[in-house]
């Protein structure tokens, strides 16, 4: 495993509904794929599959992903199902949209227009209560012969356990966006996903969204 050097990049946090429940209970979580790194991107594919509405499992992704939940729902005594998770991430002026579960063989990697990643990850779970909901993007810098690695997690990873008390009343879902600037003249390659937590602390990954930026 590579040690994750410190952002060379500005990652910025954008708008989102927030969560009202705490962090994950580690420091960096996981990936979806149980990897620490980057790893190695399938190819990249020129264009974005199913005219730019949902990549990556057909246009269903999507449609839930514009179907939204309002409303809040009472946190039951036991939960033995994990929430949704979802992930939406701008290509430029296309979008591509990633479900849970994770998949077994993972899709062709994206191509981004413009050095920076934008994506929102969503958690819905209308029956046992959302926790929190996170964007986590690792990804690898190519500048100038030098190679490192990068991590960028929204909200930033905390030790702390999500458990929320059954009869207590939560949003039935929960987005979170995040945004990635990647430095000027550098080839950038990695993956994003979602990572979403319930009351019950169950969890679920959407699965990856490789990508790639190349500035020639």
């Amino acid at each position: 495993m590579r040690h994750v050097a410190p952002l060379a990049v500005a990652a910025v946090l954008l708008a989102g509904c927030g969560d009202s429940a705490g962090p994950s209970p580690r420091a960096t979580p996981s990936l979806a794929n149980g990897e620490t790194g980057t790893g190695s991107a399938p190819a990249a594919q020129p264009g974005v599959p199913d005219g730019g509405v949902a990549a990556g499992h057909g246009a269903d992704a999507g449609e839930r992903f514009a179907q939204r939940v309002r409303g809040r729902v009472e946190v039951p005594p036991s939960d033995r199902t994990p929430p949704l998770a979802l992930l939406r991430l701008q290509t430029g002026a296309e979008a591509v949209v990633h479900d849970s579960p994770v998949r077994p063989t993972p899709r062709p990697a994206v191509r981004l227009t413009r050095p920076e990643l934008r994506a929102t990850a969503l958690i819905r779970d209308a029956d046992g209560g959302t926790g929190r909901v996170r964007v986590s993007i690792v990804y690898a810098t190519r500048c100038d012969g030098a190679e490192r690695q990068h991590a960028a997690y929204f909200p930033p990873a905390q030790l702390e356990t999500i458990r929320i008390a059954p009869g207590v009343r939560v949003p039935a879902e929960r987005v979170r966006s995040g945004r990635v600037a990647f430095p000027p003249g550098c080839t950038v390659s990695g993956k994003a996903f979602a990572e979403a937590t319930n009351a019950h602390s169950l969890e679920s990954f959407s699965d990856p969204i490789w990508f790639e930026y190349r500035p020639f």
